[in-house]
Parts: structure tokens; C-alpha cells; sequence
């Protein structure tokens, strides 16, 4: 699967550096994928955000006319033009919204659709030169979007697989944490398929609370799957789309997370200004 996802993206890499596209703003689809010999249309469509029909060395895009996010729309149709260039037996293909947000589960071509979008949609060496060294936030994932014009899920998906920092970009779904994408040096695993942690700023907005603009301290295994220290924590940030009943959650790993037989007893004292009791829990 890992080497397969290589020559997704090295495809993607192939056909951004033969079109000499040096600059966000000249990403522009329609003509990527004339070029390549696929005609991109609107239509409206039932069950699906995109499909493919391909007749030898052309094909036909089709995107869903309903769909009214840009960024989604651009990713959708990167999606095929992902299958038309990877998947050549692939001769007539249907793909859910579901499909495009495939990073972690068991469909395989969908995964590398999805890969070569991103690298298509974001190419590695313009979207690093513009990372910086900034904290890791959304705010940077939303001036991101803005400028590859993507939508926020993809781009936090992007940041997090290109950052130099250990972080993990979160879709949580009606409380329950769905998939997460992670940098190479975040040594973790996050807790997919478990019900988010009443400690976790995304878990209290589907307990009705605001969510902070920034980010903040939570425990660190209210996340991490595994045997964590009770008292580490990491960087939560975290914005709700209400429309969706998702949120998106970038974490980030600013200091050590230790199993938690590897604690010193003589650690400092409790902080009492911290938000958080030594077990993890806010002080309430």
C-alpha cells in the first residue's frame, strides 16, 4: 500500500512539474485535465459527488452541481482525474463524499485517489514554502485553503502530512473520533472509533459548549491511544462544522508525551493555575 501511495503522489509531482506550475493560482483543474485528456462537466448527480467514464486514452469528469464549496468541488474532481491516471482498468466509477475522505480505512484505490489529489491540489514544494514556522494552528490551515483554494478537512490532511512539527490532523463525527492523518514524527496513535473524551475541547461541542478559537492545553491522554502519562498534554485546536456534526481537530505534541511508567515521582508540584487536575481532568 505505502509504495503504491509513492507513485500516486510522484504522478501527481509528474504532471505539476510538465505543466511548470509554479504558483497556487494556476492549479487550475479543467485545464489539467484536458490536457491530460479528460473533459470536466457539471452535472446533477444522485449518490455521488464525482464520476468517471473512460474510453481508452479519454474520459469524462463529472461533479455534482449541487455541491457549492469550492474547495470540495476541486477535490472531488482531482479525486478522479486521481482514478484516471492511477487506475486504468477502472472504466466507469461512482465516488461518494465518503470516498473522498478515505485516509485510514480499507479501500485502497480510493486512499491513492485521494493522495494524488492532495498533491495535485497542493503540490509538496508550494505548499511547504508557505508552512513557516509558526506554531501549528488552523488559522494557518485556513490561510492555506484560502490560497490552494481547498477545502479546510484536505488542507489540515496536507499540513499535517508535510509539517516538520508532530502533529495530527482529527475528524471526530457525532462524538466519535472517525480517522486522523499524521506527521512523520508524531510517534503516536490517536483513538479511532472511541468516543472523544470529555476532556477534549471536540468533545465538548457535542456537549453543547463553544469551543475555543485557539489552541489550548488538553490532556494528552484524553487522545492517545496507548499507556500515557496522566500528566502530559498536548495542543488542541478544534472548529466545529455544524452543518456536518464533525469537527476538526489539529493536534500537536509541543513536548515529550512519556508512557506513564517512565514518570518521576519526583516531578514538580501541581500547578494550581492550570486548567487541568494532575489525573487529566478540568477543574471544574
Amino acid at each position: 500500500m505505502a509504495e503504491k501511495l509513492i507513485l500516486a503522489s510522484k504522478r501527481a509531482e509528474e504532471i505539476i512539474k510538465e505543466l511548470r506550475i509554479r504558483e497556487p493560482s494556476e492549479i487550475e483543474l479543467e485545464d489539467i485535465a484536458m490536457e491530460r485528456g479528460v473533459l470536466v462537466r457539471e452535472r446533477l448527480l444522485k449518490g455521488s459527488e464525482a464520476r468517471l467514464v473512460r474510453r481508452g486514452r479519454t474520459g469524462i469528469i463529472t461533479d455534482d452541481k449541487s455541491i457549492t464549496e469550492e474547495g470540495r468541488k476541486r477535490f472531488a474532481v482531482a479525486h478522479e482525474l486521481g482514478h484516471f491516471e492511477l487506475h486504468r482498468d477502472s472504466q466507469l466509477l461512482f465516488c461518494t463524499e465518503q470516498d473522498m475522505v478515505v485516509w485510514n480505512e480499507n479501500k485502497p484505490q480510493e486512499i491513492e485517489a485521494n493522495e494524488f489529489a492532495a498533491n495535485v491540489l497542493m503540490p509538496g514544494s508550494l505548499f511547504l514554502a508557505r508552512i513557516g514556522k509558526e506554531k501549528p494552528n488552523l488559522n494557518i490551515v485556513k490561510s492555506l485553503a484560502e490560497e490552494f483554494r481547498t477545502s479546510l478537512t484536505a488542507t489540515a490532511v496536507r499540513y499535517a502530512q508535510l509539517s516538520p512539527e508532530p502533529c495530527a490532523a482529527v475528524i471526530s463525527r457525532e462524538g466519535v473520533i472517525k480517522w486522523y492523518r499524521k506527521s512523520n514524527c508524531f510517534r503516536h496513535h490517536v483513538k479511532v472509533g472511541s468516543t472523544l473524551s470529555t476532556n477534549t475541547y471536540a468533545g465538548d461541542y457535542f456537549d453543547g459548549c463553544e469551543v475555543p478559537p485557539k489552541p489550548m492545553k488538553a490532556p494528552a491522554f484524553a487522545w492517545l491511544a496507548g499507556n500515557v502519562d496522566g500528566e502530559a498534554e498536548i495542543m488542541e485546536h478544534s472548529l466545529p462544522f455544524t452543518r456536518y456534526n464533525v469537527v476538526l481537530s489539529l493536534l500537536w505534541i509541543y513536548e515529550d508525551v512519556r508512557p506513564s511508567w517512565q514518570r518521576d515521582d519526583e516531578d514538580e508540584p501541581v500547578d494550581l493555575t492550570c486548567c487541568f487536575t494532575p489525573e487529566g481532568k478540568r477543574w471544574r
